[in-house]
């Protein structure tokens, strides 16, 4: 499965909870400046983000990361989790719809929203 992690700005939360689709409607690839200008204006850049997710996937022992790709293996069955950054978004691959990446990541924030 895969899907992306999006952080909203605060103002926009109860028109995403109210209207979920509204995400995946409103998101899309940033290809001119109409796009990008959106984008801006509703989700948050995930600098700040980026940094406790990663201190927080860095320590587990099934971490691994190579060429911009982070990874986490789960030691018995051996599925990987997969996960890209990006300015305004988390790339997640992951098998099954157990969605255990963005479970780690929202609990940092209630402004995390998912998007397939």
């Amino acid at each position: 499965m895969k899907y992306k992690i999006v952080c909203i700005k605060e103002q926009y939360i109860d028109l995403a909870q109210k209207y979920p689709s509204f995400l995946m409607a409103i998101y899309q690839n940033q290809d001119n400046m109409y796009k990008t200008k959106q984008v801006e204006l509703i989700f948050s850049n995930m600098s700040d983000e980026k940094e406790k997710i990663l201190h927080a996937i860095q320590s587990r022992e099934d971490y691994s990361y190579y060429h911009g790709i982070h990874q986490l293996t789960n030691p018995i069955t051996g599925e990987k989790m997969l996960m890209t950054m990006n300015e305004f978004d988390l790339n997640i691959e992951e098998k099954g719809e157990r969605h255990d990446l963005f479970n780690i990541i929202s609990s940092f924030s209630k402004n995390f929203y998912m998007i397939y």
